[in-house]
């Protein structure tokens, strides 16, 4: 499975428990950064490095790959598509995450158009990137930012949702820290950080449980007779 970020620290904040259940099913999960983060207002990209780095050792995940499209200019281009096509045919995942593209930070946007594109342009045959065959995995999943977004299922997230809190803080730099003297952003507020504990008890309440993370596909999800979710 791919989970694909506009930034580093996107797909830790919005689907870091599934990503750590997953890998303790042991499924092989790696994640694809669109961006260094570079227009970030707190740190730079050294130090986002070094907590990116931190943030997955914590995870455990297969691989991450980092594909250095601009930060604040996520183009549906040719070159952009084509760097996410080679990721796609690299890993042949039976499943790719992306942002869904309604959200208030325009790299969210345009990242999720621009995956939907290039997720479908990777199974043609008649695209040729050099050391890569065509392949096209089974479905392309939403994951929510910080507009609220059509759920087609909730991942129950309430035995990792302290490890889901304890890898976002190896990104010191840009969440919640009391003893910081820079300028506060959204992210960085105390208000923030209960939003995240919020968010999580809300969708995990509308399945009866403590925690969860919301999913959307464009795609039909199947139901099989023993009542078990199928992608």
């Amino acid at each position: 499975m791919l989970f694909i970020g506009a930034h580093p620290d996107d797909i830790e904040l919005n689907c870091g428990g599934t990503v750590i259940k997953l890998i303790e099913s042991g499924k092989k999960v790696g994640i694809a950064d669109l961006t260094l983060a570079e227009l970030s207002t707190l740190g730079d990209i050294n130090l986002r490095k070094k907590e990116t780095d931190a943030a997955s050792k914590m995870i455990g995940i297969s691989v991450r790959e980092n594909l250095k499209i601009e930060d604040g200019n996520i183009e549906i281009n040719k070159t952009n598509k084509e760097k996410i096509i080679k990721v796609i045919r690299k890993y042949k995942p039976e499943l790719v995450f992306a942002p869904y593209p309604l959200d208030r930070h325009p790299d969210h946007i345009n990242a999720g158009n621009l995956i939907r594109e290039a997720f479908f342009y990777s199974g043609l045959e008649k695209i040729k990137i050099k050391n890569s065959e065509s392949y096209r995995p089974k479905k392309l999943i939403f994951y929510r930012n910080a507009y609220e977004m059509p759920v087609s299922f909730i991942f129950d997230i309430s035995s990792v949702h302290d490890k889901k809190i304890e890898v976002l803080k190896c990104y010191e730099s840009q969440f919640y820290n009391p003893i910081s003297k820079v300028s506060k952003t959204l992210i960085s507020s105390k208000l923030f950080e209960y939003e995240i504990e919020a968010r999580a008890r809300h969708f995990g309440f509308k399945i009866g449980v403590e925690f969860g993370e919301p999913y959307f596909s464009y795609d039909s999800v199947k139901i099989n007779e023993k009542n078990l979710f199928e992608i």
